[in-house]
């Protein structure tokens, strides 16, 4: 399949879960362009969204009718408690993040992951702390599309705190280059230090 027709089918399955009920969030490559550019900027290899915990029951129900039937678990808030899901279908790729709420708190919890960095388990067993606006960002325009990103701070905050943690690995060039975008255009009067989210170990 060609970068091109990638594109336009990650585009029209963007519009389909842009139009589910209540409003799913993206996050990830997809939801920086909307931000940032308000276009498709590069090719992207997946489709990355993200939704409440107590909405998991819906958003698996509504992905199987578009296709997405099967998941792996990539990463686990809690024994057997996925927090990170990959599907595919027909080429196209879908990443789901599952975030959990305490005491009114919004939390990213990466108990254990699936995956090696650097020939090692990658470093989990800890929980980071969203910002309270996590799903209040108004809608934003993708290439004609309204779709509902995560807030700028809560974008910038998923990508540098797992990467201060190396649990994905050393940021790429573009990475580094998309967060210093965010950082200029939303937090211009905050360091990377201030904008790191608060950290705790998990409990368990």
């Amino acid at each position: 399949m060609s970068g091109i027709d990638l594109t336009r089918r990650q585009l029209e399955l963007i519009a389909k879960l842009a139009a589910l009920e209540p409003t799913l969030s993206f996050m990830g490559g997809y939801a920086e362009d909307a931000l940032l550019a308000g276009r498709v900027t590069r090719e992207h290899e997946d489709v990355d969204v993200v939704f409440p915990r107590d909405e998991q029951e819906l958003r698996l129900a509504q992905l199987a009718e578009l296709g997405f039937g099967e998941w792996e678990t990539w990463g686990e808030a809690a024994p057997g408690v996925p927090f990170y899901l990959f599907g595919q279908n027909g080429g196209l790729k879908l990443d789901l993040g599952v975030s959990d709420e305490e005491d009114g708190k919004h939390w990213m919890r990466v108990h254990k992951l699936s995956f090696t960095v650097g020939d090692r388990e990658a470093p989990a067993g800890y929980q980071l702390r969203m910002p309270d606006d996590l799903f209040d960002q108004p809608l934003v325009e993708l290439e004609g599309i309204e779709i509902k990103t995560i807030s700028p701070l809560a974008l910038y905050q998923m990508r540098a705190g797992v990467a201060e943690r190396n649990s994905f690995g050393p940021l790429s060039e573009r990475q580094l280059a998309m967060l210093a975008q965010l950082r200029e255009r939303f937090f211009p009067d905050r360091s990377e230090d201030e904008l790191l989210p608060p950290c705790e170990p998990l409990p368990y």
